[in-house]
C-alpha cells in the first residue's frame, strides 16, 4: 500500500495519504524491533521463501516477541548481534541460530514459569 503524493486536500485520497502516514512509523518500527529480535526475518531485503513460508514465519516470530514482551524477555543488544549470522536457510540451520534460538526460549520459559508459581 503506497500513499498518494498529489492528493487534493480534502480528498478521500488526501485523508488516505493522512493516515497511511500516521501509521506508517510505528508499523516500519514494529518490523525493525522483530527483524532485530528473529534475525531470520532480516537478510538482504528479499524473500527467501515462498510467501506462505514466509507468512508463517513472520506470524511465529510476532506470536514469539508478543510472549517475549509479556514476561520481558530484553531485546538482543547490538554487540551481541554483530556476531550472529543473519539468516540460515531451510537446509543448513546454522549452530549459532539453534543455540541463541535455546537460550531465548529458555530465558522465556523461566520468566513464564516465576509468573505461574
Amino acid at each position: 500500500m503506497t500513499p498518494f503524493p498529489d492528493a487534493a486536500e480534502g480528498t478521500p485520497a488526501y485523508k488516505y495519504t493522512a493516515i497511511h502516514g500516521k501509521t506508517r512509523v510505528p508499523i516500519e518500527n514494529t518490523f525493525g524491533r522483530l527483524k532485530n529480535r528473529w534475525r531470520c526475518l532480516c537478510k538482504d531485503r528479499t524473500l527467501h521463501y515462498g510467501p506462505e513460508k514466509c507468512a508463517k514465519m513472520i506470524t511465529a516470530c510476532s506470536v514469539l516477541h508478543n510472549l517475549a514482551l509479556k514476561f520481558n524477555v530484553p531485546e538482543p543488544e547490538p554487540a551481541e548481534l554483530q556476531n550472529m549470522p543473519l539468516f540460515f536457510s531451510d537446509h543448513l540451520f546454522q549452530e549459532n541460530d539453534l543455540i541463541r534460538g535455546r537460550v531465548m526460549r529458555n530465558i522465556l520459559v523461566d520468566r513464564i514459569n516465576r509468573l505461574h508459581t
